[in-house]
């Protein structure tokens, strides 16, 4: 090969290895999931009305435990807690059924929605700082 034709294909492969975009980062982690334990105060509406609620969820031998209290019923035990990155889904029985909670954190806070019987609803809320 002559030299003239080393310096073009040389110079050929220097703007191809030019022409590619650079390899972008990858991204961040994700971030750990949401922790199940606390006190998390939340504001709903059911039929019209404003309802402030309480959820209290702690650590047991069987995996969690707590209730739900609101302003308009007497605290409700919680059976499950099931926590998939940032988002917490609570069951807790009522004579009406089960209640199904489901909280989408964002930091301390949460929005997400409920289900008890007929009945739907979304709220939203934080969790109290120790």
């Amino acid at each position: 090969m002559s030299k003239r034709s080393l310096m073009l294909v040389a110079a050929l492969a220097a703007g191809t290895a030019c022409a590619h975009a650079p390899t972008p980062p990858p991204p961040p982690p994700a971030p750990p999931p949401v922790s199940a334990v606390g006190t998390f105060d939340f504001t709903t509406a059911l039929e019209g009305t404003v309802v402030n609620g309480t959820i209290i969820i702690a650590r047991t031998d069987a995996g969690y435990g707590g209730t739900v209290t609101t302003s308009v019923t007497e605290p409700i035990p919680v059976r499950t807690v099931v926590v998939e990155g940032q988002k917490l889904t609570l069951t807790a029985d009522t004579p009406d059924g089960p209640l199904v909670f489901t909280m989408d954190f964002k930091g301390d806070e949460f929005t997400g929605g409920w289900t008890l019987s007929t009945m739907a609803g979304t709220h939203s809320g934080k969790r109290r700082k120790l």
